[in-house]
């Protein structure tokens, strides 16, 4: 593969300012959140479904975060979890 000098010369210019990767690290920070919050319903559905003892274990690790918050008083956050997550248990 070749390359010339006006590949080199628009690569060059195109270098991410700060307010750019503030703006992508912004969104990565909120997508992940958003995926870790619905990915919790199905995740507590299979475990529903296991029962394995090591999954279980991590499961309660991983998302201890999320029981303390559904265990609190915090009354718009904790319903929404509580709902959320009664989606997806039998």
């Amino acid at each position: 593969m070749s390359y010339d000098s006006n590949t080199t010369a628009l690569v060059e210019t195109e270098k991410l300012t700060r307010a750019q990767k503030t703006g992508a690290s912004v969104i990565c920070f909120f997508a992940f959140f958003v995926v870790y919050f619905l990915m919790s319903g199905p995740l507590i559905w299979i475990e529903d479904k296991m029962k394995f003892k090591p999954y279980t274990k991590s499961l309660h690790v991983m998302y201890a975060p999320l029981v303390l918050v559904a265990k609190s008083d915090m009354s718009p956050a904790s319903d929404i979890i509580k709902s959320y997550v009664q989606l997806f248990k039998n």
